[in-house]
């Protein structure tokens, strides 16, 4: 049982009569996936080499009495095993590591989620799933705040129990300069006390209204008395007079005043802008502001009403996350595979076909990050107005699972997302398996190799209908049937497939 690449290297050598060296080639072009050298390296390992002058500089498994079949069987597996082995000192490397971090993860949850969460702290898609990973582990996760924050992602033991406090660095427009002095201040002379005391103490060249502004949105100064809204109504005039006050007290400017008063910088301390009456932003906005800074909501997420639903639907922004880093290892192919997905639709392009139909490129987010749906013409034109920004949906249909694309869905039916939307059937429902009407027609399209394959299904899905369509591939001489949802209707753009893969490679019947 093969469980490190020098087990490959062994048994080269034990049967077929390699050298050492010769045997260290045979695992690395096994581990890189050599193909060429491979299958050179097959007849060798069976056969053995002959030089030319008639020397016999590898026997071979056969001339060391190894049946060939034997031989054959065991070098496939050898190939099969080597893609994924690793050699013993990195194997025993990742294991000293592997116990190390779950020790720290199991006594520090909160250090080590830290640790990891700034490791990817540019993107918002992994830190989206982190927040959801602590929140199932009761381990809270708390917004930035001036007088808390670090730059990075930092653990808070304020409340007793450890959390996980975003860093001031996640925080949109906020740049190392500007947080360096924002903490420095802070940590040097107390606390910001309220928004007058943080815009007087921290505005400067770097602490500018955009940065001021970048934080208040974030949730970055909630701590401070007022709501977001009545900040984001006064922290320009606020900024305008400290910035007032610093030009006029630039080291060498004394004013009249101050020389009449003695001391100046007491006498005319102007008081505090106070925060007008205004009433709050809605949840919904104040969630909307975090994402737009932070893009990740932190605070809270417009799906909570829904986790329970939404966590009953196998498929999931996580789930084709893990498709694409792990295609290469499923062994099987889920294109095509019929599934339900949940979020809130956050973005909506529209584009026109040839034909001049509407179709839609629509972007869904739940807990863990964002999906791009493919909208075909007849489904947008029937479920456009549930497809606005905002919206929250369900969207029914079959995953596009392709090498070269990110994964996707393609919606047949959409419904609103409400609670126990999941037990209501669809209207109108998706037809069983088999039930299908036949197609009333056939495509035969011949394509060169699989990028022109892959370029004609694009253009096959922009006129979805009930004529069948086969590829014949010329380099392997095989056919086969596209999935059903690559049938086309009698509009479909025949010279876009022609110009595509040639006058003779294309023929309705």
């Amino acid at each position: 049982c093969m469980v490190y690449q020098e087990q490959v290297m062994q048994i080269v050598r034990d049967l077929a009569g390699y050298s050492m060296g010769r045997s260290d080639l045979v695992r690395r072009a096994m581990a890189k996936k050599k193909h060429e050298v491979m299958a050179q390296e097959k007849e060798y390992f069976i056969h053995g080499k002959v030089e030319a002058d008639g020397a016999v500089s590898v026997p071979g498994a056969v001339r060391n009495g190894v049946p060939e079949a034997i031989a054959n069987q065991l070098f496939e597996e050898m190939t099969a095993f080597a893609s994924y082995a690793f050699n013993k000192p990195h194997a025993a490397g990742y294991a000293v590591v592997a116990l190390q971090t779950a020790w720290l993860k199991l006594h520090y949850p909160a250090e080590f989620m830290a640790a990891m969460m700034n490791s990817f702290a540019g993107n918002a898609g992994k830190v989206a799933f982190y927040i959801q990973y602590l929140r199932r582990r009761n381990i809270p996760v708390l917004p930035p705040d001036v007088n808390m924050s670090g730059e990075k992602f930092t653990v808070d033991r304020g409340g007793g129990a450890a959390a996980v406090r975003f860093g001031l660095n996640a925080v949109k427009n906020a740049g190392h300069n500007a947080i360096a002095a924002i903490v420095k201040e802070a940590r040097e002379n107390g606390p910001y006390r309220d928004l007058n005391d943080f815009i007087n103490r921290a505005a400067s060249d770097q602490v500018t209204k955009r940065v001021v502004e970048s934080l208040i949105k974030a949730g970055a100064l909630d701590a401070l008395p007022g709501s977001r809204a009545q900040k984001l109504a006064v922290y320009e005039q606020i900024m305008d007079g400290a910035a007032k006050r610093r030009k006029n007290t630039v080291e060498g400017q004394i004013s009249l005043f101050d020389s009449l008063m003695g001391d100046g910088a007491a006498a005319l301390e102007i008081p505090p802008t106070p925060l007008p009456d205004v009433p709050d932003l809605p949840p919904r906005q104040l969630l909307a502001l975090e994402k737009e800074m932070t893009g990740v909501y932190i605070t809270g997420h417009p799906l909570d009403e829904y986790r329970e639903e939404l966590g009953r639907l196998e498929v999931n922004t996580r789930f084709l996350e893990s498709l694409a880093e792990e295609r290469e290892d499923k062994g099987v192919s889920l294109d095509g595979t019929r599934a339900t997905m949940g979020g809130i639709v956050v973005e909506k392009k529209v584009k026109a076909t040839r034909k001049g139909d509407m179709m839609a490129f629509v972007t869904l987010e739940d807990f863990y990050g964002s999906t791009e749906a493919l909208i075909f013409p007849k489904v947008y034109e029937r479920y456009r107005n549930l497809l606005e920004p905002d919206s929250l949906v369900l969207l029914h249909g079959r995953l596009s699972i392709r090498e070269d694309d990110d994964p996707r869905i393609i919606p047949e039916t959409v419904t609103p997302l409400r609670h126990g939307a999941l037990e209501e059937p669809l209207m109108p429902p998706p037809p069983p398996p088999g039930s299908e009407a036949p197609p009333v027609g056939k495509l035969y399209l011949k394509a060169a190799d699989e990028a022109a394959r892959d370029r004609a299904l694009s253009i096959l899905a922009l006129t979805p209908g009930p004529i069948s369509v086969t590829f014949v591939m010329a380099d392997t001489g095989k056919a086969f049937r596209a999935p059903e949802r690559y049938w086309v209707s009698e509009r479909v753009d025949l010279a876009a497939l022609k110009a595509l893969l040639g006058e003779g490679s294309v023929v309705m019947k």
